[in-house]
């Protein structure tokens, strides 16, 4: 490296072209008089006793007042240590810069791919921090780890928060200290390894493959239809096959899944129980949101038969439930609805009673 880039390398690293000028002029030179420094370097002499100065705060020389003041270069550890971190930090943010410049921005796409999972897993953290109704995600017991205060936060503001995890050997002892209950969230653990995946509020997917892949790539949706599509593949794979670590059944529990409501109220709608529900949602005619409390009165899917829980096959295709708020019956579909009066978002059992006796 000749002197001249050496010298801009200097400068990158925090000092003036002065300094560094100085600077090499003392490490090619050795201890110098500061009127010869500024002989055999570009620095005028009106300015060669303040460079030094400046460069004797920042450690690169030391000065010793003799008759006239003179000065010779540091011991360059330190110095080598601060060029090595600035190295790093160059790279670094040279790797960031490429990452920022080729990451999709997700308010003007529908779909963007990026070169890691991990920042599949960043745009998922930030998300999940502004979610308002609903967050499924499924993961891995260190991915959780990464994201479950901001998930416990999540629940305790009202999302409903399901969380699919895949299993590994250690896994009981690790939910152990969770301390799941608590925390208002409902996990069940998957027996297969599988991809990161999160569904979050209807609108945004998060998706990145498992260590097993060949590549490291993730995709990041902010689209109803396919959030919807991936919502189905968690339903269906990633939970309701799976048995829960921690589940909350007594009422009042609310449901983001109007076919996962259906499947809980069916049996005891036929055995002639009192159903009260909450349905938030939007209006499908005025597309506003609003809130409704009543009881339960019908249900229908295809093919209804009474004393059986309804498949997902069954419910896939259609599924509607009536509510009776004492002014008026309304027609409640899932996501996606057109033609009944209420889109639900979320649905929450209020409480069961049969003969006017509550159960829990």
């Amino acid at each position: 490296m000749d002197r001249d880039t050496l010298k801009q390398a200097l400068e990158n690293a925090d000092l003036t072209g002065y300094e560094a000028d100085a600077y090499l002029t003392l490490v090619d030179h050795g201890r110098l008089a500061a009127v010869d420094v500024a002989k055999k370097s570009g620095v005028p002499t009106s300015q060669v006793y303040d460079t030094l100065r400046s460069l004797e705060t920042k450690g690169f020389v030391e000065t010793i007042d003799q008759d006239r003041l003179h000065a010779e270069p540091s011991d360059p550890v330190d110095i080598l240590t601060h060029l090595r971190e600035r190295g790093e930090l160059f790279s670094d943010a040279a790797e960031e810069l490429e990452n920022r410049w080729e990451e999709p921005d997700l308010t003007d796409h529908r779909v963007g791919v990026v070169k890691h999972a991990e920042t599949v897993l960043e745009h998922a953290r930030s998300e999940i921090r502004d979610a308002e109704v609903g967050v499924e995600v499924a993961l891995t017991a260190d991915q959780f780890d990464s994201l479950q205060t901001d998930l416990y936060k999540a629940a305790n503001r009202g999302v409903v928060v399901h969380v699919a995890i895949y299993y590994e050997p250690d896994l009981e002892r690790r939910a152990a200290s969770w301390d799941l209950p608590k925390t208002g969230l409902e996990m069940r653990v998957v027996n297969i390894p599988g991809p990161f995946l999160a569904v979050l509020d209807r609108h945004r997917t998060f998706f990145a493959p498992n260590s097993r892949a060949k590549e490291d790539y993730g995709i990041l949706i902010n689209d109803d239809i396919l959030s919807f599509i991936n919502h189905w593949y968690f339903q269906t794979c990633l939970w309701y096959a799976w048995d829960p670590v921690s589940s909350t059944q007594q009422t009042p529990k609310t449901y983001i899944s109007l076919k996962e409501f259906i499947r809980d109220i069916t049996p005891l709608h036929h055995d002639g129980a009192d159903i009260a529900v909450t349905i938030s949602g939007i209006d499908t005619t005025t597309r506003e949101y609003r809130t409704v409390t009543g009881t339960l009165t019908d249900i229908y899917y295809p093919d209804v038969f009474v004393d059986e829980t309804p498949s997902l096959e069954r419910l896939s295709t259609y599924a509607i439930v009536w509510i009776d708020t004492g002014d008026d019956v309304l027609s409640v579909g899932g996501w996606g609805a057109v033609y009944e009066d209420i889109e639900a978002q979320k649905l929450t059992l209020e409480a069961v009673s049969f003969d006017g006796v509550a159960q829990s």
